[in-house]
């Protein structure tokens, strides 16, 4: 099921004055696409912004959200844009269906299942079928199930039928794939002839590569082009060709490794393969030394989140501490930051005893990927640690280290007297009193006892 996005992670309303929904709603095609150009650029961070514009009550705003949030392939977007497949507009509910083939979050096969068997308008049913067939392309093997039921009913509309085929070669086969190919033989004497010849075609072709050679190369070029269209249809059409696209793609960023922009493109491609798919990306974790991709190698294998990744990450957090042993923050202490998150979002605590080295060290300094890590997965044993960072940091860090000290209390349910603070120096348990207040004196716990059984008498 897919988990509404809180309203304080994401404003759901966009902002009247902000200049980019402004542009961005702009009845001037270039005026919008220098929008769409710079909310692109922002990535992640013009991910709230967009979420909120499906809120508008412009239509065209919110068909050009989606566009952008489809691109952008953030699955924080899933369950917004999947609330639009209850729109009245079929234009939406269409626009809608297709995004969520780009925002493989775990409800969205079954959101589009839904769909399907509720949807009256041909239309929004083709969008449907045709994100569950890209999304059985990129390595989501669930998606299958609904595809079959729509490839098995003789009384659906012809054109969605052959739409939901070209599925039937890249489900997984079982066996020696037998039954896939009974099943085309079986659908290529189907009465429709529309759905006869596209089975007749798909079992008598030979297998063909997802992407031929000079397709890919000439999308590779087309993804470093400074025309959006141009690299956003590269992105599309990549992402489209599966797993085979991983190594030509971080080859490409391997020989170009100081381009930031290209980096980011490739993220977006890379982000929309299943995390089985996406295995292949382990090796180029361990061997790649430039910090541009290999930040783009961490944010992709955050997104993915499977064990074997979160894995080559605790690797990479090892090989970048003991690179940096004695000597400093260096050009890759940044990535070393982003993989302590990659790892805390997922629960894992495989690199906390780099996260406490790295709290406490003055000679690193401290950024918000690794607060965020210590609030995640904080524990008793990162009490001081957290502490430390809190006293040798400054403004917005600063604050950010003070919710992480609250959140990791609350979590383990650590009381301000607890025996933990008493092990605590004094200027250390004087940061910890300006973060949590004052231990509350036994006197101090009886009046307050006697203020709530006098205000409320069924407590006594």
């Amino acid at each position: 099921m897919l988990r509404k996005t809180r309203r304080n992670d994401v404003p759901r309303t966009p902002a009247a004055t902000d200049p980019l929904v402004a542009a961005l709603a702009s009845s001037d095609p270039e005026v919008a696409e220098r929008a769409k150009a710079d909310l692109v650029a922002r990535g992640a961070d013009a991910v709230p912004l967009l979420i909120a514009c499906l809120d508008a009550d412009a239509d065209g705003l919110r068909l050009r959200a989606l566009s952008l949030l489809s691109l952008l392939g953030d699955p924080r977007a899933a369950a917004s844009v999947a609330s639009l497949l209850r729109h009245a507009d079929p234009a939406i509910r269409s626009r809608a269906a297709g995004a969520l083939a780009r925002l493989a979050a775990p409800g969205v096969i079954p959101a589009l299942s839904r769909l399907l068997s509720r949807e009256k308008d041909a239309g929004v049913r083709l969008a449907a079928t045709r994100s569950l067939v890209r999304l059985l392309r990129t390595g989501h093997d669930e998606a299958f199930r609904p595809l079959f039921d729509l490839i098995a009913d003789p009384e659906e509309v012809a054109k969605i039928r052959a739409a939901a085929i070209e599925a039937v070669p890249w489900a997984t086969p079982q066996g020696d794939g037998a039954p896939l190919a009974a099943l085309l033989g079986r659908l290529a004497d189907d009465p429709d002839k529309t759905v006869a010849a596209k089975a007749k075609r798909l079992l008598t072709a030979p297998p063909r590569p997802r992407l031929d050679q000079w397709a890919l190369d000439k999308l590779v070029v087309d993804l470093r082009s400074g025309h959006l269209p141009t690299w956003r249809r590269a992105v599309s059409r990549l992402g489209r060709a599966g797993g085979a696209v991983v190594e030509p793609l971080l080859h490409a960023l391997a020989a170009a490794p100081a381009d930031r922009e290209l980096a980011r493109r490739t993220v977006l491609v890379l982000k929309a393969l299943s995390s089985r798919q996406l295995t292949r990306l382990g090796p180029f974790i361990d061997e790649t030394q430039e910090p541009v991709p290999l930040e783009a190698l961490v944010e992709v294998a955050d997104a993915a989140g499977s064990r074997a990744l979160q894995a080559r990450l605790a690797a990479l957090v090892k090989r970048l501490a003991e690179g940096a042993e004695g000597s400093g923050p260096g050009p890759l202490h940044g990535v070393r930051q982003l993989a302590h998150r990659a790892l805390a979002r997922h629960g894992s605590r495989l690199g906390a005893e780099d996260l406490r080295r790295l709290l406490e060290d003055r000679r690193y300094p401290l950024g918000a990927p690794l607060v965020e890590a210590a609030a995640l997965i904080g524990a008793r044993r990162e009490l001081r640690s957290v502490i430390r960072g809190y006293q040798r940091s400054r403004g917005v860090t600063r604050l950010a280290l003070r919710d992480a000290l609250q959140a990791i209390c609350r979590r383990e349910k650590i009381r301000r007297t607890d025996r933990v603070f008493a092990q605590l120096s004094p200027e250390e348990f004087a940061a910890a009193k300006e973060i949590l207040g004052a231990p509350r004196t036994a006197a101090k716990r009886r009046r307050i006892a006697r203020f709530d059984r006098a205000a409320n008498p069924l407590l006594t």
